[in-house]
């Protein structure tokens, strides 16, 4: 007969979207068997819904508990922040706050992540006080994800004044602040940052670098972030994942080294994805390189037929080379597959 330690230690398993169907079917049993009001379990259940993309039903399940306790609402949150529930998250935090129920470095961290993923600079500045006040001596994963709420919301400053406050830094740690200067167009400070760490005697991983290369391509740093790919593969015998040559192909087309660009395509061992060959179309409009465009804008046709920028962009490149025909043929072909072209837009953020 399984108890409420069974049901909890089989639910800690189930932690991907396919196994939502899983969290389901012992959800049923629990209920069968008389545990559908059992605290711990109930907690356990709300934090499998959660990490299985269900938020609605850890919600309601949530909303269903006659107590709220600390293990649901971290569980809940958490969820929340994964699937970038940012309103419902925000409400079930004030919600919560009002219950005076005391918050933990897990909730914590996951508002610091929603923060991150609107990146809203006064929301951050509010939550960061707020740590302050209820969990003043945070750890490392708390130093990190305060570093990339800064970063993703645009003051790289404050993230390097964490980061430099970190008493135990980890690989996160510098990855995040490295990303944050990449993302910003620091790309110098980005390798500097690298060559401290590689200094400290912490081992860059595979996210490290596709950080630095990511640096190097919005910053103009063509043979750095060659280099660094070359240390990637031969220094610390990382083997170069799609993103990875993704970056390395979007260096080369943003430096205008088009040709080069196309060679590692051809040569990499992994399959081009539409993100890949979007890199190149789009280099070939800035540098005005028709032929290649027209060979990225065919393998986009195939790999995203539905996607409305690959065939404007194609459309631009004939239009500035004067091939008017060409450019006009283009557009009825976007018109025959029923394809419209989103019409552009902007979020401004009142801060007053």
């Amino acid at each position: 007969m399984p108890d409420n330690f069974t049901f909890g230690s089989v639910l800690r398993a189930c932690d991907r979207g396919k196994d939502l169907m899983k969290v389901n079917r012992i959800h049923g049993f629990i209920i069968q068997l008389g545990f559908r009001y059992h605290e711990v379990v109930i907690g356990s259940l709300i934090d499998a819904y959660a990490r299985c993309g269900s938020v609605r039903n850890a919600r309601f399940l949530y909303d269903s508990m006659a107590e709220k306790d600390l293990i649901s609402c971290t569980a809940l949150i958490t969820g929340y922040a994964r699937e970038r529930c940012t309103t419902d998250a925000l409400d079930l935090f004030n919600e919560i706050n009002r219950m005076h129920m005391r918050m933990d470095k897990v909730i914590l961290c996951s508002m610091f992540n929603i923060c991150a993923n609107i990146a809203s600079l006064s929301l951050s500045r509010q939550f960061h006080a707020f740590a302050l006040k209820n969990q003043p001596n945070y750890d490392t994963a708390m130093g990190n994800a305060l570093i990339d709420m800064y970063a993703k919301s645009g003051e790289i400053e404050d993230a390097n004044h964490a980061f430099e406050e970190m008493q135990g830094k980890n690989v996160i740690s510098w990855t995040s602040l490295i990303a944050g200067y990449g993302k910003h167009g620091y790309g110098e400070k980005a390798i500097t940052l690298f060559q401290k760490m590689e200094g400290s005697e912490l081992k860059p991983n595979d996210v490290t670098f596709l950080a630095l290369l990511f640096a190097c391509s919005h910053s103009g740093l063509i043979s750095e972030g060659y280099q660094f790919f070359d240390f990637m593969v031969n220094k610390y015998n990382i083997n170069p994942r799609g993103e990875h040559y993704a970056c390395l192909v979007d260096l080369f087309a943003r430096g205008g080294k088009l040709e080069k660009a196309y060679d590692l395509v051809l040569k990499m061992n992994v399959t081009p994805n539409a993100s890949l060959w979007g890199s190149i179309l789009g280099a070939c409009r800035v540098y005005d390189n028709m032929s290649l465009g027209e060979v990225a804008a065919r393998h986009l046709f195939n790999l995203a037929p539905q996607d409305a920028v690959n065939y404007v962009v194609l459309s631009s490149i004939y239009a500035i080379a004067g091939s008017w025909k060409d450019a006009w043929k283009t557009w009825k072909l976007m018109k025959d597959k029923g394809i419209e072209k989103d019409p552009g837009c902007c979020i401004i953020q009142c801060t007053k």
